[in-house]
């Protein structure tokens, strides 16, 4: 695996992530060699808050650390945007809702042609090790989320840090053989219907309406024992919903289901 950071087009790394994009846009590959490997960090990574950091990983496993804090060089941002958006080239990512709306709301990305790992997955809600180690691949081990416990800006941090690259890119450089190893043991109709909820999860959250500034009068029995309840909640009103610290935020299609969060939310 070689790693690049990319900030400008102006830089050799920058000319080397838009000769890629370029090479595999123009390719007439079979569709294994059309993909490429995502994933976002942020803070509060979504419409409300920010993209610090892509991820995208080659299929020769070359990875771009594209830099999106402050100002984005707009080249670089074309050849984002030209290649999240193209339907001819696979992006597998693992849970790409976020990712997908703060690309869609904060950048004017919206990303297509999705294998989304968590819908291939037995259980949706697994996180990213979780379905590495089901499928026998190695895990992250740079991730350590109680950075953010001290720092909740972590991503917004420049320089980036070793540590920082090391774990952006270990989140994507596994993600085809992760894919390959959900395609290997489905049938051709389980695949389908995964490749639907893909589409799903990045197209429809960029339309839902979120509502900002909520609290829980007891988080304990509001997230339930490994988050159940929660989950459960969510699947019932066809929610999705995240806290930032002490506050929590939903993203939903109608004002009844936004509802029955609330009440829930008072208990």
């Amino acid at each position: 695996m070689v790693i690049h950071t990319v900030k400008s087009a102006d830089t050799s790394s920058g000319q080397s992530f838009i000769s890629e994009v370029n090479s595999i846009l123009a390719s007439n590959t079979d569709e294994t060699s059309k993909r490429v490997a995502f994933d976002c960090e942020g803070v509060n990574l979504s419409r409300l808050g920010s993209v610090e950091i892509v991820s995208i990983c080659f299929p020769a496993l070359d990875v771009y650390i594209i830099d999106f804090g402050g100002t984005i060089c707009p080249g670089i941002h074309k050849s984002v945007a030209d290649l999240f958006e193209s339907a001819s080239v696979t992006k597998v990512i693992h849970d790409c809702r976020m990712d997908c709306d703060a690309l869609y709301h904060n950048h004017g990305i919206r990303v297509n042609n999705v294998h989304n790992t968590s819908c291939f997955h037995i259980l949706e809600d697994s996180n990213l090790n979780d379905v590495l180690s089901y499928n026998g691949i190695s895990v992250n081990s740079a991730r350590d989320k109680s950075v953010y416990k001290r720092n909740p800006r972590f991503w917004s941090t420049r320089p980036l840090t070793p540590s920082m690259v090391e774990w952006a890119s270990s989140d994507v450089k596994n993600l085809f053989a992760l894919a390959d190893a959900q395609l290997s043991h489905m049938t051709n109709a389980s695949k389908s219907a995964a490749m639907v909820k893909s589409t799903q999860y990045s197209h429809n959250i960029c339309g839902m309406k979120v509502c900002v500034g909520l609290s829980v009068r007891s988080p304990g029995l509001f997230i339930g024992r490994r988050g159940q309840n929660l989950r459960s909640l969510q699947k019932r009103t066809g929610t999705l919903i995240y806290s930032d610290n002490d506050e929590w935020f939903v993203f939903y299609d109608s004002d009844s289901s936004l509802d029955a969060v609330k009440r829930s939310m008072s208990k």
